[in-house]
Parts: structure tokens; C-alpha cells; sequence
């Protein structure tokens, strides 16, 4: 618990300016922030417990594991994708779940600080007024999971049929999905990389279980079992 603590309070402080503009943009109206605020809230009421705990809890562990702890972005994840990107020239992701509902829903993906700041902005505002599990189902359910699975009906389409009777592997490929969504004709290489997106899920929901500060854990979610090694 010493842990969590430590770790809630380096990213309430490393998060301040960040809430700060949020809170300042909001009262403005800058860049008609509140219009999209209020977008977001709508589509997050619209799909409150429409999806099980499990997803979310994979969800979690795949794309955002500081979750529980952030105000709706996450510096440390900023700090760690600028390094990398300095250090090794590599593009790597910092987006948390409440910005990629944000982005989901808005339709804004150009590249660019200014909807970057707006998107970080808008995040923060919407998750002071909505729980974490909230926001996650509502992204699940709006989410693209490749050509021809968008949204809810995509999801239960990648597990096929009901999201309650998924099978483990299905869950986690379902999340595989997010971050390499399913083309039009898959080939081999994307199977590939989904196989491997699974395995690195599974692991860190496995080794998530042994830490008393874990937020899929802290959900009443069971994490899967670690992969048998080969």
C-alpha cells in the first residue's frame, strides 16, 4: 500500500499542470472543449455495465495499467514515450484509456500538439465526473477492432457471440485488437502479432496478481494464468 500511495502522489504532482489547463479550458471554453466533454459523458451514460469486468480488467493490464491512479493522463507513461523517442528514435504510445475514448469519439487524429492538449484536456474533465470502469466499457464499446468490427457489435463479433461465455483467449484478442486491428484480409504476420500482443497481456495480468496495489485485482477481476512456458 506504500507503494500505491508513493506512486498516486508522483503522478498528482507530476499531473497538476495538466489538470490545471483542464480545468482552465473547461471554464473558457477553449477550443469549445465542454461541447466534447459533454459528447464523452454521453456516450459513457449510454453504456454504463455493458461490459464484463474481464475486458476491462485486460483492457487495463494491455493499454493502461496505471489507470486507477492517474487523473486521466499519465506523465510517467509521457516522460517514458519522450525518452524513447529521443533515445532510440522509436514512436511509442502514452495515451490512456480516457483519451482514447476521447479521440474514439471526437474522430480527431491528426497529428498535432494542439489536439494533443485538447485531448489531455478533455481526458482529465471526464474522468472527474465519471468512474474508471465507466469510461473503460464505454471505450470498449465504441473502439475499433479492425475492418469490419467497430464498436460493440464488433467486439461480440471477435468473441464470437456473447461477451459473458467468451473464452480467456478470445477476451485477450479481442484487446489484442486495439492496438493491431484486424485488416481486411489477415494475413500470417498480423496473427502473429496478435498471438504475441496475447501472450504479453496474459503476462501482465499473471504478474499483476502478486501486487497488492493491482487495479485489475482491486476490480474483483481474476488475472489469467501465465502461459506454459515452451
Amino acid at each position: 500500500m506504500a507503494k500505491r500511495s508513493i506512486l498516486t502522489l508522483i503522478l498528482e504532482v507530476l499531473s497538476l499542470p495538466f489538470m490545471a489547463l483542464s480545468r482552465s479550458a473547461e471554464f473558457l471554453n477553449l477550443w469549445n472543449v465542454r461541447e466534447d466533454v459533454g459528447r464523452c459523458l454521453e456516450v459513457i451514460d449510454s453504456h454504463v455495465d455493458i461490459i464484463p469486468k474481464r475486458f476491462i480488467g485486460a483492457l487495463v493490464a494491455a493499454e493502461d495499467h496505471r489507470s486507477p491512479l492517474h487523473p486521466g493522463v499519465d506523465p510517467i507513461a509521457m516522460i517514458r514515450a519522450g525518452f524513447v523517442r529521443f533515445r532510440h528514435k522509436q514512436i511509442e504510445g502514452a495515451s490512456t484509456i480516457e483519451q482514447q475514448l476521447v479521440r474514439t469519439v471526437t474522430g480527431r487524429y491528426e497529428r498535432s500538439v494542439l489536439r494533443k492538449i485538447r485531448e489531455q484536456a478533455i481526458a482529465i474533465a471526464v474522468s472527474r465526473r465519471r468512474g474508471k470502469p465507466q469510461i473503460a466499457s464505454a471505450y470498449l464499446a465504441v473502439a475499433y477492432y479492425g475492418s469490419g468490427y467497430t464498436g460493440l457489435a464488433g467486439l461480440k463479433k471477435c468473441c464470437g457471440g456473447e461477451l459473458e461465455c467468451a473464452e480467456p483467449r478470445a477476451v485477450l484478442s479481442a484487446i489484442a485488437r486495439l492496438k493491431y486491428p484486424q485488416p481486411l484480409h489477415p494475413a500470417k504476420r498480423w496473427r502473429q502479432k496478435i498471438d504475441r500482443r496475447i501472450q504479453y497481456i496474459a503476462e501482465r495480468m499473471s504478474e499483476a496478481a502478486n501486487k497488492p496495489f493491482q487495479p485489475i485485482l482491486a476490480s474483483g477481476l481474476r488475472p489469467l494464468a501465465r502461459p506454459a512456458e515452451r
